[in-house]
């Protein structure tokens, strides 16, 4: 999930909070219908912002899911910013146990007035979603908080399950589908998206002085994290993020190996892949050169795209 870093981020993310609660003060007064249109909004536009591509994708899902989705992605937003919006781990262990006691209400019935638990809180009145794959979510992101290294690929594919996978098990349930193939093909697909997401991500933590490739990696290719971070593209880096993007095409494969025996109800839950393999094939022409500027533009064509996944019906 390509989930923005910009310095903007923090401003933009108070902004709105200020403005929703202000709004949910007001809606004190209001009808159950307007405090539920307040959090909804709330929810799209978080979304929008922090990330654009999960945002086209929910335009494929069924009309009456869409604020579903947004619900769900708004939450992933939320849990996946904290880490670049506080000061220091303990704060950000804080805010992540806020995250767990309301989803814990969510559970209960009793939503806090904060408006992705409002929407979460809705969405479980016509959906069966599992509290455990927010749980998974949250403990998953309040462990990296440490920043500590992936020793190997294999830690990285887990954490990509328990995060990327986890949201995408949230959307396929939210559809009422009930498929091991699905699943299996879900997991690959997650697991192709996490580890695609450190690649996409690579130059942004690599300037907070964080070393995203495992430890087996760097060793393997001779890479110093302290020469890593003072000169960035340093000898054998290519090498290595060729085997580590190497292991995301290869879940990618699997994933696409068991396409035909998916429902093809859960395929809008699937496009969310797309803009991940546009990536990896973008940074494959770069010769796996994860600053060349190519990978940073914005893709103008990715509605295109998943609007021909969606009616090819092939990722």
């Amino acid at each position: 999930m390509s989930i923005s870093k910009t310095t903007l981020r923090p401003t933009l993310q108070q902004y709105m909070h200020t403005a929703v609660r202000q709004s949910l003060n007001r809606a004190n007064y209001s009808t159950s219908s307007e405090l539920l249109s307040i959090a909804n909004k709330y929810c799209s536009d978080s979304v929008r912002q922090g990330d654009y591509e999960a945002y086209l994708a929910v335009s494929f899902f069924p009309s009456h899911l869409r604020d579903t989705q947004l619900a769900i992605r708004a939450f992933n937003v939320e849990i996946a910013s904290i880490r670049e919006n506080v000061s220091n781990p303990t704060i950000g262990k804080m805010r992540m146990q806020f995250w767990k006691d309301t989803i814990d209400n969510v559970y209960k019935g009793k939503p806090p007035q904060q408006p992705i638990a409002l929407a979460l809180a809705e969405s479980l009145k016509h959906t069966q979603l599992s509290s455990m794959w927010f749980k998974r979510i949250i403990t998953e992101r309040t462990t990296n908080l440490d920043d500590h290294q992936f020793m190997t690929i294999q830690d990285m594919e887990t954490y990509s399950e328990n995060t990327a996978t986890s949201v995408l098990y949230l959307q396929l349930e939210s559809l009422g589908l009930r498929d091991v193939q699905a699943d299996h093909a879900i997991s690959h697909m997650g697991k192709m998206m996490g580890i695609t997401t450190f690649l996409r991500s690579f130059p942004f933590h690599l300037g907070q002085k964080r070393s995203v490739l495992p430890a087996q990696i760097t060793a393997k290719y001779g890479i110093s994290q302290e020469d890593l971070f003072r000169q960035g593209q340093v000898e054998g880096l290519e090498d290595a993020i060729f085997e580590v993007a190497t292991a995301a095409n290869d879940q990618l494969l699997t994933a696409r190996s068991m396409l035909e025996t998916v429902p093809q109800q859960a395929f809008p839950v699937l496009l969310a892949a797309v803009p991940y393999i546009k990536y990896l094939e973008k940074l494959e022409k770069a010769n796996f050169n994860v600053f060349d500027p190519s990978l940073q533009r914005k893709d103008w064509k990715l509605p295109l795209s998943l609007w021909n996944a969606y009616r090819k019906h092939t990722i």
